[in-house]
């Protein structure tokens, strides 16, 4: 690691850090201010929801599209509506609406689907997955979306096997994804012929008189399955690449009818041969809806409106919406249509307008407004509940799909927070090593130099060392005569000599052991 390679390293490790930590920092506040928001006396606080997403709030929008219907059954029978901004539900054949957002923290609803062997379980797909709820809709508490296996997991319709209720298929722009255990978990069962948008899978219909016959539709054609999707083979090519509407009846042999740009087209074999319907109003057909009890009654939207049949499609009429205060043509475009369950159904219409339903077997039709049912806000009046607003931050529904990406970086955060810590931690220890070594070095030319000065030291003070025994030699050749005469002075001269000698010799001992330290260092 070079010195750049160290700034760079040093300062991605100081972000990762201050990054983690604003993310726990956010869990840890959000935790103390639930865990003790009554002595806090935070209840019943409320604040401005200027900066709170949608999601949290009914605004007022004018000519909501409809994206998706379902219907249910039981008594009364429940309608839901799904919007790009939130879902909503009746449970008096339309009069009245209330939008269900407990647990949606995507309100991009794209298709509904109800459980016919549990009335109470919905599935909601949307944008960032699948949302369940199995309370009829009050609350969502499942979500299902790549950590399940779908991946991606935009949805684009959805499937409910009838005779096994753990059985459902989802279509994605992915692909053909299958679940064995009610949603819990996904694998994918088509995605593709070798062309990317056979991967873009719009529709998935399941055969009403055998569960094992799959169809999807696609931007490149339809595909059908006999063996419960292990297997598939392009079908009806004769019908163009993009099949809009397609509906299965559970007859023997099974008629089919489907919906393309060039208009109706109707087989009465199992899709074997068909038949285009020669009404010239009939085409770019996107919805068809057969009546549940009667096969021969259906609804049909095309370019030119809506149309009815009560004679399986053999002659039609078109159907005058008739809504009080304003043209048809102002909703625009019919993308669905379903009638719910019994004799006399109500007929629910989901335009790019709103919705627009009947009661009477469309003799007459209305339009409820969902939002001022769902009592919807101006944007100024949005306002949300304190601890509300802290529990959706620390449970992490306010951050929405987001949340799993935040987890997903924080937790990778901390792993590389890991790795650079201990990579600068390694380089620093290298650093102080080569210093140590620099260092002595540095050290041992300077004792070497003090060695070499030590050892002249005394090599001089040996050299007067020896001398001074030499000249005490030669005042004890002199001893003899000067001891014989007894001279004073000549004895007070080499005691004096024999004290120098003694002086020197301590430092020489001295010096001698310096030396000895020195060398050993």
């Amino acid at each position: 690691m070079n010195i750049h390679s160290f700034k760079n390293a040093r300062l991605f490790h100081k972000w990762t850090g201050f990054v983690c930590a604003a993310f726990f920092l956010i869990l840890a506040v959000s935790g103390v201010l639930l865990m003790h928001y009554e002595s806090l006396d935070l209840n019943g606080k409320s604040v401005s929801g200027w900066f709170i997403p949608d999601k949290y709030f009914q605004v007022t929008r004018p000519h909501e599209t409809i994206q998706a219907l379902a219907s249910g059954p039981g008594s009364p029978f429940p309608l839901f509506a799904g919007t790009a901004h939130g879902l909503y539900r009746s449970t008096d054949a339309g009069s009245t609406w209330i939008e269900l957002k407990e647990g949606l923290f995507n309100l991009d609803i794209r298709v509904l689907a109800v459980s016919p062997h549990q009335p109470g379980t919905v599935y909601a797909g949307t944008a960032a997955g699948i949302f369940r709820s199995l309370d009829g809709g009050d609350t969502w508490p499942e979500w299902f979306d790549e950590a399940s296996g779908l991946s991606p997991s935009t949805v684009n319709d959805l499937a409910l096997d009838p005779e096994n209720p753990e059985r459902m298929y989802a279509a994605t722009p992915g692909g053909l994804f299958l679940s064995t255990d009610a949603g819990d978990t996904w694998s994918p069962i088509f995605q593709g012929t070798g062309y990317e948008e056979n991967q873009k899978v719009r529709q998935v219909r399941i055969s009403p008189t055998s569960p094992a016959f799959l169809y999807i539709t696609t931007e490149r054609g339809t595909f059908r399955s006999e063996d419960a999707g292990k297997t598939w083979n392009e079908v009806w090519q004769e019908l163009g690449p993009k099949i809009q509407g397609l509906v299965l009846l559970n007859t023997d042999p099974q008629f089919i009818y489907a919906g393309t740009p060039d208009g109706l087209y109707k087989s009465f074999n199992q899709g074997q041969t068909w038949i285009r319907d020669k009404m010239k109003d009939l085409d770019d057909v996107e919805a068809i809806s057969v009546h549940p009890q009667r096969i021969t009654r259906l609804y049909v939207t095309s370019g030119a409106g809506l149309f009815y049949s009560s004679t399986g499609g053999d002659q039609w009429s078109p159907v005058t919406l008739n809504l009080e205060g304003e043209k048809t043509e102002s909703r625009g475009q019919i993308h669905q249509i379903i009638q719910t369950r019994g004799s006399d159904p109500v007929i629910v219409l989901a335009t790019d307008g709103g919705l627009i339903l009947s009661a009477d077997a469309g003799r007459t039709w209305r339009s409820p407004n969902l939002q001022a049912s769902a009592n919807t806000l101006e944007e100024k009046e949005r306002k949300i509940d304190l601890v509300k607003l802290i529990t959706e931050i620390h449970t992490g529904r306010f951050f929405g799909s987001y949340f799993v990406l935040f987890v997903d970086l924080a937790t990778g955060g901390l792993v590389l927070l890991v790795i650079t810590g201990a990579a600068l931690s390694i380089y620093r220890r290298q650093v102080r090593q080569r210093k140590k070594d620099l260092i002595q070095k540095e050290l041992g030319t300077e004792v070497l130099l003090e060695i070499q000065e030590t050892a002249d030291d005394l090599s001089l003070e040996t050299n007067e060392v020896h001398h001074m025994i030499e000249h005490i030699g030669r005042h004890l050749e002199k001893c003899k005569t000067i001891y014989m005469t007894r001279e004073k002075k000549e004895i007070e001269e080499i005691g004096r000599h024999i004290t120098t000698l003694d002086k020197k010799m301590h430092h020489l001992m001295q010096r001698i052991g310096e030396f000895e330290k020195i060398s050993q260092n």
